[in-house]
């Protein structure tokens, strides 16, 4: 790969690291506390998933258009800016100061417009391929998503009814936001670590997810059955990309992307039976959290054996298929799962936590190897 198209290595992994500190620390205060539920949600989806999304497009991104990252600086910029917001998001939560999370939620917009703005500069003088295209489409709704957030803040500043605000913020954020960018990048994953190319599909199926979601705001139950049909689309493909994928291949891309589309279905249902409080559930926790915690294992180390082959020549480093663990990495989805749940069914217990955090601790390990592990005769 060209070393110019691809982005300066601290930029995705100062936004893995701030967002995993974060992950381990919104587990932990469930494990030993009650925090408030607003309060944890966010900083498990804010400051956890939603951070590691922003980072990862950094990459994502110029590496699909084949296009440098313009300005990656002004990356770190962003990054203060979705810290301090989140900690005001969180804080806020956590006191009922709503003023304050509504001004953390206006500081993360401004580091998305930033971001939009470098990656717009990035891929602006060709055309930007689906994959790409739907990152950049999930961050239009990701603006949505934080207008609203913070939109409804300031009416509970201030007292006032907030009618489906809070339902349309939650929507837009899940199907918006997620879904497009989970899509967009799944297939992508698919072509690279199976070598089954299904990415044509791409385009489709990134706008077929916004569109249920635009009218899953507009009309619930209407649009939860065509996010059902979605969702059930996306397994498919998946499940096509399971029938002709080389068994040789190590196999954790998929099994955390089917346990992803899994969860879209069954959220997806959820929502389309009127279930929004379970819908949320499952969405974040198997939709949003399969995928996250699957592709970082993926992506890092991609990262890493890029920077690694610069500076120690290919021949002297492992391959990237020994730099993650197989059987590590089904641990911690099988763990992630139970924790999963667990929280379903007994959301009170602080068990689901307790296992979710060993799966985190799992997570670490998994990502330090890229960084330790050397090579060995035949690796």
């Amino acid at each position: 790969m060209r070393a110019r198209v691809v982005p300066p290595p601290a930029v995705p992994l100062a936004f893995v690291a701030s967002a995993l500190l974060a992950l381990g620390a919104a587990l932990g205060w469930a494990a030993l506390a009650t925090p408030p539920p607003l309060a944890l949600l966010h900083l498990i989806v804010v400051g956890g998933f939603l951070t590691i999304a922003m980072g990862l497009l950094y990459q994502f991104v110029p590496v699909v258009a084949t296009a440098p990252l313009r300005w990656p600086a002004l990356a770190f910029v962003h990054l203060a800016l979705a810290l301090t917001g989140t900690l005001a998001i969180v804080s806020g939560f956590a006191t009922g100061d709503f003023a304050r999370v509504q001004v953390g939620g206006l500081l993360h917009l401004g580091g998305i417009a930033l971001e939009i703005a470098l990656l717009v500069a990035t891929v602006r003088a060709r055309r930007a391929p689906a994959p790409a295209a739907g990152g950049l489409l999930a961050l239009v709704w990701l603006v949505g998503v934080v207008i609203a957030g913070a939109w409804l803040a300031g009416r509970l500043a201030h007292g006032a009814p907030t009618g489906s605000l809070a339902r349309m913020h939650a929507v837009a954020g899940i199907a918006g936001f997620f879904g497009t960018l989970i899509v967009a990048v799944t297939l992508r994953l698919a072509r690279m670590f199976e070598r089954v190319d299904f990415e044509p599909r791409t385009a489709w199926l990134a706008l077929a997810a916004t569109g249920a979601a635009a009218l899953a705001l507009a009309v619930p139950r209407v649009g939860g059955v065509v996010l059902v049909a979605v969702a059930a689309v996306f397994g498919g493909t998946l499940a096509a990309v399971a029938r002709r994928r080389n068994p040789a291949y190590q196999p954790e891309t998929l099994w955390y992307a089917g346990i992803s589309a899994a969860g879209a279905l069954a959220a997806a249902t959820a929502y389309a039976l009127g279930h929004g409080a379970l819908a949320v559930g499952l969405a974040v926790w198997f939709f949003i959290g399969a995928a996250v915690l699957g592709y970082l294992q993926r992506i890092v180390p991609f990262i890493w054996w890029i920077v690694r082959s610069r500076r120690e020549g290919t021949p002297n480093i492992p391959t990237l298929a020994r730099m993650n663990a197989p059987t590590l990495g089904a641990a911690i989805l099988v763990v992630w799962v139970l924790a999963g749940i667990v929280r379903v069914v007994a959301p009170i217990s602080h068990l689901w936590a307790a296992l979710a955090l060993l799966a985190w601790l799992g997570l670490l390990v998994q990502l330090a190897r890229p960084f330790v592990v050397r090579r060995t005769a035949g690796s």
